[in-house]
């Protein structure tokens, strides 16, 4: 069974704007909603980064029906496994039935902006893993004690938890992630549609489970005009391989850097 669902930008809008765009999405009949966690926007023409969790909240209360995912959340460099489970959680408990939480294994414009080192594409797979552990042990409500090769916890509780934690999503850019998708997620999602990773997906353990994929659409009056919204806000999506997971600033920026 497929879903059309609407993906809303937070490198594009403000938080007030996304939350009216969400309301406005389920009156006019979507089945659902993606959200993008960012701390930086891709480029400086896109303009905007607001907190995704204080944005999820506010959308909880201006929505009654529409599921949300989040596209994705990183929960490996920037923000701690255990920070990111308790705020899933706590949105889960506003929006039941409702949140899925998509997290994939970041990129270095958001994770490197308290100085940690950006790690090899295997490493972050390997913290990706572990971090999806972290957080489902901490969705089961128990005191949490955990030595990791990449996190600590310790003693750690969730006190605010749904009746059911909410699926894990994970993306899959490469053969690798998709098949982690495959065999630690609860579904998969993507940003542009492959059927290569989709058979992947499948083969490796994935049959019968959601999967997510994304479609930039550009409408205007005419083509040339949609070629040029298209060029100045969006020119990233045609970054080719692992380039758009490497670099670590919006590009064409004219802001001066502050040490």
């Amino acid at each position: 069974m497929s879903f059309v669902g609407y993906a809303l930008s937070c490198e594009e809008h403000g938080a007030t704007d996304l939350v009216e765009q969400a309301r406005r999405a389920e009156q006019a009949g979507f089945d659902g909603l993606w959200i993008s966690d960012h701390f930086h926007p891709w480029n400086e023409a896109q303009g905007q980064s607001p907190f995704v969790w204080a944005v999820i909240g506010a959308i909880a209360q201006a929505t009654d029906q529409l599921p949300l995912t989040t596209g994705v959340t990183c929960p490996t460099v920037r923000v701690h496994p255990a920070v990111v489970a308790q705020a899933a959680a706590t949105v889960a408990t506003m929006m039941p039935g409702r949140f899925r939480l998509g997290v994939g294994s970041g990129e270095a414009l958001n994770e490197h902006i308290l100085g940690d080192a950006w790690p090899a594409t295997d490493v972050r797979l390997e913290m990706l893993e572990e971090a999806v552990e972290v957080i489902r042990r901490l969705w089961a409500g128990e005191i949490v004690n955990y030595r990791g090769h990449h996190y600590t916890v310790d003693r750690a509780r969730l006190y605010s938890l749904p009746e059911a934690p909410p699926p894990i999503l994970i993306s899959g850019f490469g053969p690798k992630a998709t098949e982690l998708a495959a065999r630690v997620g609860d579904g998969y999602c993507g940003t542009t549609p492959d059927a290569e990773l989709l058979k992947l997906f499948e083969s490796s353990g994935g049959a019968g489970k959601p999967r997510h994929g994304a479609v930039k659409v550009c409408w205007a009056p005419d083509e040339s005009a949609a070629r040029r919204t298209v060029h100045r806000i969006w020119p990233n999506s045609e970054l080719p391989g692992e380039l758009s997971q490497e670099l670590p600033t919006p590009p064409i920026s004219s802001r001066p850097v502050i040490w």
